[in-house]
């Protein structure tokens, strides 16, 4: 049984990969803060446009993801990163237009489509980078600073939003996403070139399951990406980018100082226990609806979404051939982004018929049975030995 290799992880391309990283989801975390509250506030519109305009992107990641990752396979994961980047940056300056809603959520497909290839893109980079041993390290790593964007960027958006207004916003997002680009521009390209991509675009096989389990796992922060800003102003937080700062500073925390964790104790212990953590986090956000239980379930919540995502996709890439991890990865992530667009569609229904409260509800009954499905799914598919 070997261990980790000591080979350093934090190398200049692995460190150009977190800065492109860092940037983007700084984008992310602006649109997160600003766009469920533009669409209520400037355009007056209900909690199911909210969940449809913020699920719009949602769908064209889903469409995009998995090709993405097929053309990083066989074309090469920069190129992939760079187009993204200039397509997300022309959807936030087309937001800065002030569209309706009948426009903002084609734009919001599109990008989406776009912010799916470049995540798929910079996290295969990260995996690429990766000594032996330590994949779920670097996963952790890469994601633990997309997370710091995920903090800053609501910070910076309700500032804006605050003091300015929304058209310096969407043009905040398109230069941090312009930032992105410029970094992954110098990136050595990290596909190997004795790889052979497999021909098909389906996602991979070995995804599947490990995917659903994510799915169902994250339901819920497809509903707290949505309304949590909502929620904070109803319990009486003045500032609900803050929600954000606590969230996004759990997970980084715990992805950096635990980032070895998915290697060590191996996928099937780290998604469990994540999965645990989000169901206490949102039965707490939905039972103890106040300032102090909204930032103790938020702080719950996000030990548990810390870990989800570096222990599932540390078992699906184990699962996967050398020649389809970014395929697998964009398989991956696309179930995220179902997760997500389901959570911004489906947990609005509740949303209007039953209060934020029960969008909690139902995003811990569903991580609930993502804990059933990984149990059943380790129990029938051996996981590789966990270094010790």
């Amino acid at each position: 049984m070997r261990g980790p290799s000591e080979t350093s992880l934090l190398t200049r391309p692995f460190v150009l990969a977190m800065a492109a990283t860092t940037a983007a989801f700084a984008t992310f975390g602006v649109l997160i803060l600003a766009l469920p509250l533009y669409v209520r506030d400037e355009l007056g519109r209900s909690d199911l446009a909210v969940g449809l305009a913020v699920g719009a992107a949602s769908i064209g990641a889903i469409v995009a993801g998995p090709p993405a990752g097929r053309i990083a396979d066989r074309r090469g994961r920069r190129v992939v990163m760079l187009g993204g980047a200039a397509v997300m940056a022309l959807g936030y300056l087309a937001l800065a237009l002030a569209p309706p809603l009948g426009a903002i959520i084609p734009i919001r497909a599109v990008a989406g489509a776009a912010e799916a290839a470049f995540v798929v893109a910079s996290f295969t980079v990260a995996a690429d980078l990766a000594p032996e041993g330590r994949t779920g390290e670097a996963v952790s790593l890469i994601t633990a600073v997309a997370y710091v964007g995920l903090a800053l960027g609501p910070l910076a958006g309700d500032f804006i939003v605050s003091s300015v207004g929304y058209p310096l916003v969407w043009t905040l997002a398109a230069l941090l996403v312009t930032t992105a680009g410029v970094a992954a521009i110098a990136l050595p390209d990290t596909r190997r070139e004795q790889e052979e991509a497999p021909h098909g675009w389906l996602p991979p096989r070995a995804a599947l399951l490990p995917g659903l389990v994510l799915l169902l796992a994250l339901l819920g922060f497809g509903g707290f990406n949505a309304f949590v800003a909502l929620h904070a102003r109803e319990v009486g937080l003045e500032r609900p980018g803050l929600v954000f700062l606590v969230f996004a500073g759990i997970v980084v925390v715990a992805r950096v100082f635990g980032r070895t964790l998915p290697d060590r104790l191996g996928a099937r212990v780290a998604a469990s226990s994540a999965c645990l953590a989000v169901i206490c986090g949102l039965l707490v956000l939905a039972a103890w609806q106040s300032v102090p239980g909204l930032l103790i379930g938020t702080a719950i919540f996000a030990a548990g979404q810390a870990f989800a995502y570096p222990a599932v996709a540390l078992l699906a890439s184990a699962r996967a051939p050398v020649s389809e991890q970014s395929a697998t990865f964009g398989a991956v992530i696309a179930f995220v982004d179902v997760a997500l667009l389901s959570g911004a569609l489906v947990l609005s229904i509740a949303a209007e018929a039953s209060g934020y409260g029960a969008v909690f509800v139902a995003g811990a009954v569903s991580a609930a049975l993502g804990l059933v499905l990984l149990v059943r799914i380790t129990a029938a598919t051996p996981e590789p030995a966990a270094a010790p």
